[in-house]
């Protein structure tokens, strides 16, 4: 059996060959296509964007200078930012067509009408609950300070003056007052969605004037903007308890499948007091936008935080004492290249591609043995079940080693271009494929035979 089977194997000398060097063309083809990737990715118009600054009189430029002022929207992410913008920190607003109202499913007297829904005039509402009604009223009433137009009807315990021809940092007063969005966050805030073209900012207010309403300048790291700003009021209203105002943010909540209600916060004084503060802060996750496909965003919640623990302060120590929270930034960020890693995008098409070949190998071998009768044959002369399997076992496994070798060497060599390869620890690549070998070798001779039976309908004991 074992001249015939060493016969057999030689006359399937290339197909042999073909297979253990199947990896290597894989591997290959992998290079190949991410070089081409690669070379499209580093064409300019995915770089920093630059410009002339100093020119000879030919025209040649002598300096340019590049970051992200000079940067489109695909440039940017490429640039480097020593020293990233500063942006107000700001509170998520629901969309006004999403805002918490009056509906079947919640019927509390306090919310607004459904009909302000029509003309995008339904105020923000903040829901309060606590141990001490009275001390969370007076807390959550300063959680929003108002604004004034004008200097001489402020003092130093009133939030400075909203003018846009008296006031040049307009990020001292946003730090001041509550501002919110309802623009959706994004991952780093390099760039806030709330200050791009076309968005707008909210001001938070128990009460709106006119002048709350405009466009102011605001420079972000060098780069100057115009924001169109809206003032939304906002209201406080008093829940019983916790598991009220549960019951409220999940009849609104947008996956639950009914009418989208929504809140703007919600908070639990617990048993705070006015020597201790102790606070649960409810807020919307859904923007995180925590999904498989994409990066977490990040949400807008220190705003919160901050606004309430500010309240706080005021409340104990008085309307002239701050704590504010200036603004946030992202942390300095190097020049980077985009990059596509290729193999390690279709990791799992790329196993089943190089690992899993052998599989239909090992069926044609045995739809081979069954059409030539080979174990018949061997039973005819005497031989026992023993030899055959031995012999089977050690072919495959050797074929899986080899096979196996070639895909690990070639792939070591061009680990430089194939990141997969040095992800991972050696130590673990050779115990998953050793396990691999010994089921491939091993193993796959039941489950072929399973496989057969149920797809074909021929009889197991015939097989095996």
């Amino acid at each position: 059996f074992l001249s015939l089977w060493l016969r057999v194997q030689r006359r399937n000398l290339k197909t042999n060959v073909g297979i253990t060097v199947f990896p290597i063309l894989i591997c290959v083809l992998l290079v190949v296509l991410q070089n081409v990737i690669n070379g499209e990715l580093d064409k300019p118009k995915y770089q920093c964007g630059c410009e002339c600054t100093e020119s000879d009189l030919d025209g040649t430029c002598l300096r340019k200078e590049c970051g992200i002022q000079h940067s489109t929207l695909e440039q940017v992410w490429s640039c480097e930012v020593p020293s990233p913008p500063r942006w107000p920190a700001l509170i998520q607003v629901p969309w006004p067509g999403f805002r918490a109202v009056g509906t079947a499913s919640q019927p509390f007297d306090d919310l607004p009408n459904p009909l302000c829904r029509g003309d995008g005039s339904c105020p923000v509402t903040l829901l309060v609950t606590g141990e001490n009604q009275t001390l969370a009223e007076r807390v959550s009433g300063r959680v929003f300070p108002a604004l004034y137009p004008l200097p001489n009807v402020t003092d130093y315990l009133m939030p400075p003056p909203f003018s846009p021809s008296q006031v040049t940092d307009y990020l001292d007063i946003l730090s001041r007052i509550v501002v919110g969005s309802d623009t959706q966050p994004w991952y780093t805030q390099l760039l806030e969605p709330a200050f791009s073209s076309g968005k707008t900012l909210h001001l938070l207010q128990p009460r709106c004037m006119p002048f709350m309403f405009g466009t102011i300048p605001y420079n972000a790291g060098g780069v100057p903007l115009h924001i169109d700003i809206q003032c939304i009021e906002v209201q406080m209203l008093w829940r019983e308890s916790a598991s009220v105002i549960n019951y409220e943010l999940f009849k609104g909540y947008v996956q639950r499948g009914g009418e989208t209600n929504e809140f703007v916060a919600g908070y639990d004084f617990l048993n705070t007091t006015g020597y201790d503060l102790n606070i649960n802060v409810w807020y919307n996750s859904t923007y995180n936008d925590n999904t498989a496909y994409s990066f977490i965003a990040a949400l807008r919640v220190p705003r919160l935080v901050n606004a309430i623990s500010n309240a706080y302060l005021k409340f104990i120590r008085g309307s002239g004492v701050d704590m504010l929270l200036e603004y946030v930034k992202e942390m300095p960020k190097v020049g980077t290249r985009f990059r596509l890693d290729l193999s390690s995008l279709l990791s799992v098409l790329f196993f089943t591609w190089i690992v899993e070949l052998l599989f239909p190998v090992m069926l044609t071998y045995l739809v081979y043995e069954k059409e030539q009768k080979l174990k018949i044959m061997m039973k005819m002369h005497g031989l026992k079940d023993g030899p055959y399997w031995l012999i089977s076992y050690a072919y495959f496994f050797a074929l899986s080693v080899i096979y196996m070798t070639f895909f690990v060497i070639f792939g070591s060599l061009i680990g430089n271009f194939l990141p997969i390869y040095f992800h991972e620890d050696c130590t673990c690549i050779f115990c998953g494929i050793f396990l691999f070998i010994c089921q491939d070798s091993h193993c796959d001779w039941i489950h072929l035979c399973i496989w057969l039976w149920l797809a074909r309908g021929i009889s197991f004991s015939f097989l095996c």
